[in-house]
């Protein structure tokens, strides 16, 4: 039997559905990845506590990254 772990998302408040401009970060590197980090303001209210986010690369290049409230294991019969 597997385990297949899936997300579930909370929408982010109406407030700022229209975008939050939070700066620039400079990607900088690490062994054999690239890192930035998060900021403040996307950490301490949206982060949640497992810590997880799900990211979403659009064909024109724009990286999505949503925070994830939940995770959940489904049983997946072989």
């Amino acid at each position: 039997m597997t385990y297949i772990k899936y997300s579930v998302n909370t929408s982010m408040p109406n407030r700022i559905s229209k975008g939050l401009n939070l700066g620039t970060r400079k990607v900088s590197d690490m062994n054999f990845s690239k890192i930035v980090t998060l900021p403040k303001t996307f950490t301490q209210n949206y982060l949640g506590k497992n810590k997880e986010v799900e990211m979403t690369l659009s064909p024109d290049g724009k990286l999505t990254l949503t925070p994830i409230s939940k995770v959940k294991e489904v049983k997946v019969n072989e």
